[in-house]
């Protein structure tokens, strides 16, 4: 009777875990394919907010520097006890005029 009940908790059990990864987003989805359709000399703030939406960091020198990040995170391996591992991090730079035109564009990925 026990090993009836046993098999039955651990099927039930081992039915609710998932094979897919648990995935934590933060920042802007699609960094890098989004930021394709800023053209440098022609898109301005109007058309970056549409595409991308607002900056994570403004900073305002001669020229405002708006920095757009994305970063995804999953669990790491059983041996970790689960901690999170990031495995893409991307950054976007985008630097516009007084007028605001965007006058360049950087786009770094971060290998960890």
């Amino acid at each position: 009777m026990f090993k009836i009940l046993y098999i039955i908790f651990l099927t039930l059990i081992v039915s609710n875990c998932s094979g897919k990864k648990v995935i934590n987003h933060h920042g802007v989805p699609f960094l890098e394919k989004q930021q394709a359709s800023l053209i440098v000399n022609k898109s301005n703030k109007n058309d970056i907010r549409t595409i991308l939406g607002s900056p994570s960091t403004k900073s305002k020198f001669d020229n405002d520097v708006w920095i757009y990040i994305e970063r995804k995170q999953t669990q790491s391996e059983l041996k970790n006890l689960g901690r999170m591992k990031v495995y893409k991090n991307d950054i976007l730079v985008l630097e516009i005029d007084n007028y605001g035109i965007l006058k360049k564009k950087f786009f770094i990925t971060i290998k960890i």
